[in-house]
C-alpha cells in the first residue's frame, strides 16, 4: 500500500498542470505585481483513479476552493472562489458541467462551470436557504416564503424558475431540519415521525428518526418507548418496511443528535456516523441485508454533505478529520478499506458526486392521488394518517410496538443513560 500510495505521488509530482492566469499588473516605475493565483489550474496526472470506467466526477469543497475531479480521466480542477461570508452550513449540490455552493445565511453562494472561474448565484438562488436535488439533472428545491408559510419551488442552476412548486408543512423549522430523499425530494420532520414532501403528496414513511437516506431506500430508527429501538429498512417507492437484523446503530437512541448518512444508489450499504467510546465521531459501513455493522479504521468529518457513494456504489467518499494525513477518504466498499488518491489538496467539508444522465426533458408533474405507490404506514399509523398537515415535534423517539412479520415484539437496549 505504501509502494503504491508513492508511486501515485511521484506520477503526480510528474503529472502535467495548466494553469489559467490572469495578467500581472504592476505599477508604471514601481515593482510589478504579485500576480493573483489562478483562478482555475487543471493536473492531468495520466492515469486513472480508482480504476474507475465511468464518465462519473467527484467535487469537495475544501477551503476557498472547489476540486474536481474525474477519475477516469485522471484530470484534478480545482477553482478558487472568494471567501464565504458565513460560517454556517452550505448546500454543495453538483449538476451536469457544474457545481452550487449556497449558504444557509443571507450571504452570497457561487456557481461553478467546469473549468471556468465561479460567479455569484442569481435569479431566485440569490438567496440564502437550504437548495436540495431535484427529480432531473441540473435542477433544485428552492425555498419561498417565510414563517408558517414556506413552499419549495423548482430552478434550474442557473437560477431560472421552472414552474414547479409546493408547500411544506411545518414552515420555516421543518425546512430547517429537512433532508434530501435520495429520489429527487425531501423527507421533512412533523409529528409521529418523518413525511416524504413531493408535489401532490405528504406521506408519512418513518415513525422515529431518518439514520440514512438513499435513491432506492431508506434506514430508520423507531422506538418502542425510550429504551428499546431498532433499525428499520423503507423502501422509497412502496413503503415496505422490514426491520433490519443484528446490532447496528446501538448508539444512536432518544434524543441522539447524529447526522443522517447515505446509502449507496444499489441499496446494499448504508454509511453513517456513530460515535466512539471516548466520544468521537465513527465511520461505520452497515450491511441493509444481514445488518452487519463494520466500523472503519479512518476518522471521517461528520456534517451535512459530508459523504457521497460513486455512482456504481464501488466507492464511498468522506470528508475526512481535521488533523488526518488524508483530507479525502475514499473507502472501498467491497474491502471497507481505505484507498489514497495520491493527491494532495486543502482540508475537504463537503463532497458531492455528479453522473451524467439523459434528461430527456423531464418535468415534474402534479400527479392525481393514486398515480403513485400506495405506502405502507407505519406500524401504529393508519393509512388516512398520510396526508395530514401536523406541527413539527422534536422528540425522536415515539411510542409504538415493533413488530416481525410472525407478531414478536422487537426490543433493543438503548444506550441512553
Amino acid at each position: 500500500m505504501l509502494l503504491a500510495a508513492a508511486v501515485l505521488a511521484a506520477v503526480f509530482v510528474a503529472a502535467t498542470t495548466h494553469a489559467r492566469k490572469p495578467p500581472a499588473a504592476g505599477a508604471s516605475g514601481g515593482t510589478p505585481a504579485v500576480a493573483a493565483p489562478a483562478p482555475v489550474v487543471v493536473t492531468e496526472l495520466g492515469h486513472r483513479l480508482l480504476g474507475a470506467t465511468g464518465s462519473w466526477e467527484l467535487f469537495g469543497l475544501a477551503g476557498g476552493e472547489v476540486v474536481r475531479i474525474q477519475p477516469a480521466q485522471g484530470r484534478i480542477t480545482r477553482t478558487m472562489i472568494p471567501p464565504l461570508l458565513s460560517t454556517g452550513p452550505v448546500s454543495f449540490l453538483a449538476g451536469p458541467g457544474q457545481v452550487i455552493i449556497r449558504p444557509l445565511d443571507f450571504v452570497p453562494g457561487y456557481l461553478v462551470p467546469d473549468g471556468r472561474p465561479g460567479r455569484e448565484l442569481r435569479g431566485v438562488l440569490g438567496n440564502g436557504g437550504p437548495v436540495f436535488p431535484g427529480p432531473a439533472p441540473g435542477q433544485v428545491w428552492v425555498p419561498a416564503g417565510s414563517g408558517d408559510h414556506v413552499s419549495l419551488s423548482l430552478a434550474r442552476m442557473d437560477g431560472t424558475t421552472l414552474g414547479a412548486s409546493f408547500p411544506v408543512p411545518g414552515g420555516d423549522s421543518a425546512l430547517m431540519a429537512a433532508l434530501a430523499d435520495g429520489g429527487g425530494y425531501v423527507l421533512v420532520p412533523g409529528a409521529g415521525g418523518w413525511y416524504d414532501a413531493r408535489l401532490g403528496a405528504f406521506h408519512l414513511v418513518a415513525v422515529g428518526a431518518v439514520a440514512a437516506v438513499g435513491p432506492t431506500r431508506w434506514l430508520a430508527v423507531e422506538c418502542h418507548g425510550k429504551t428499546h429501538c431498532a433499525p428499520v429498512v423503507i423502501d422509497s417507492a412502496s413503503g415496505a418496511r422490514r426491520i433490519l437484523p443484528g446490532n447496528a446503530l446501538p448508539w444512536w437512541h432518544a434524543g441522539a443528535d447524529i447526522f443522517p448518512g447515505t446509502i449507496s444508489p444499489d441499496g446494499s450499504t448504508a454509511a453513517v456516523f456513530g460515535t466512539g467510546n471516548a466520544g468521537t465521531p465513527t465511520l461505520h459501513l452497515i450491511d441493509l441485508t444481514s445488518g452487519a455493522d463494520d466500523q472503519l479504521a479512518v476518522q471521517g468529518s461528520p456534517g451535512a454533505g459530508a459523504m457521497a457513494w460513486s455512482p456504481d456504489s464501488r466507492w464511498l467518499f468522506a470528508a475526512a478529520s481535521p488533523g488526518q494525513a488524508r483530507t479525502l477518504i475514499a473507502v472501498n466498499a467491497r474491502t471497507h478499506r481505505a484507498a489514497d488518491l495520491g493527491v494532495t489538496f486543502p482540508q475537504v467539508s463537503q463532497v458531492a458526486v455528479e453522473a451524467p444522465q439523459p434528461d430527456n426533458g423531464r418535468q415534474p408533474r402534479q400527479a392525481p392521488d393514486d398515480s403513485r405507490k400506495r405506502l405502507i404506514p407505519p406500524p401504529g399509523t393508519s393509512a388516512s394518517d398520510d396526508h395530514q398537515v401536523l406541527p413539527e415535534l422534536t422528540c425522536k423517539c415515539w411510542h409504538f410496538p415493533l413488530t416481525k412479520p410472525h407478531g414478536s415484539l422487537v426490543t433493543r437496549h438503548s444506550t441512553s443513560p
